[in-house]
This record gives structure tokens, C-alpha cells and sequence, in this order.
């Protein structure tokens, strides 16, 4: 068993082997198991219990310490679909932020302007369809016509014919 004795300024010394010891060492002691017993020098009080709990609590304390210290420098997920997902949620928000910056339309935008675009197109086709009919059928009806006009000119020359004939005879 070791006798230790712990002075008012909080530094610990071995009775056995004459020298002080580092907090650290006596703490490496404790989690060992050696027995030990620590007094104070002023009053020769047993504060073995205190200090052994005092330094299991401070190495669970440096546990978590680290622990949080490690999490803090590993990457926030260790399954590689987690992995994945959490950089394709950082990634899709940086470009949101670009694109809000340099005002382009986003991915949706540009699909809902597709869709209109096939949708106009397929009405000007409709529209062209529409109009060639119209004309395949309007076009019989100027044929038509176009005798019909070609006959009033010849009745219109007909007529001045007799005129001219009539201002020669005068």
C-alpha cells in the first residue's frame, strides 16, 4: 500500500519513495487498482475516497472530452448512404445559393419552361394542320373564281367593243 500525502497547495507526495507525484501518474494509479492512501499533512485526515473519486470522475470527464473532440473531427456520418446523402444536401444548397446569386432559373423552372415550350409547339402544329386545310380548300373555291372573273372581263371588252365601234361609225 502506498501512503501518500496530499499537501494545502495540492501537490501529492510518496512517504515511500520520498517524492512528489504528478496528478496524471496518481491518476494512472487509481485506474490500475493499486491501494492506496492518501492523508492530508495538516490535519493527518483520510481523503483517500475524495481524491479516487475526484480523479475517476476527471478521467471520465477527459473520455468525454476526447470523445466529443473526435466526433468534432470525424466526418458527421459513417455509413456511406448517410455520407452520400449529407453531401448531396450540402452540395444541392450551395448551388441554390449560387443560383439565387447569378439569378438563373432553377432545375424545376427549366422543366416547367420545357413543358410549355412542347406544349406551344404542338398548338402551332395544330395551327399549321388547321391552316393547310383551310387553304387545300379555299384553293378549289379561286380556281372557281378565277373563270368566273376572266368572264366578266371578256363581257366588260365585249361591251367596249360596241362602244368602239359605234365612236368609228360617228
Amino acid at each position: 500500500m502506498l501512503n501518500i500525502k496530499k499537501y494545502a497547495n495540492g501537490r501529492f507526495f510518496d512517504t515511500v519513495a520520498k517524492k512528489y507525484i504528478q496528478p496524471e501518474k496518481l491518476a494512472e494509479m487509481i485506474k490500475k487498482g493499486e491501494d492506496i492512501k492518501v492523508t492530508l499533512t495538516q490535519t493527518g485526515k483520510d481523503i483517500t475516497e475524495s481524491v479516487i473519486a475526484q480523479f475517476s470522475k476527471k478521467a471520465e470527464a477527459k473520455k468525454e472530452t476526447r470523445a466529443k473532440q473526435q466526433k468534432k473531427t470525424e466526418m458527421p456520418f459513417l455509413k456511406t448512404d448517410k455520407l452520400k446523402q449529407w453531401l448531396s444536401d450540402v452540395v444541392d444548397r450551395k448551388i441554390e445559393q449560387v443560383m439565387d446569386l447569378i439569378k438563373l432559373p432553377s432545375r424545376e423552372q427549366v422543366a416547367m419552361l420545357d413543358e410549355n415550350i412542347k406544349e406551344l409547339n404542338k398548338k402551332i402544329d395544330a395551327l399549321k394542320l388547321a391552316q393547310e386545310k383551310g387553304s387545300k380548300k379555299a384553293a378549289p373555291l379561286k380556281k372557281a373564281t378565277k373563270p368566273q372573273k376572266e368572264t366578266a372581263k371578256n363581257i366588260d371588252s365585249l361591251e367596249a367593243k360596241p362602244e368602239e365601234k359605234k365612236a368609228e361609225t360617228e
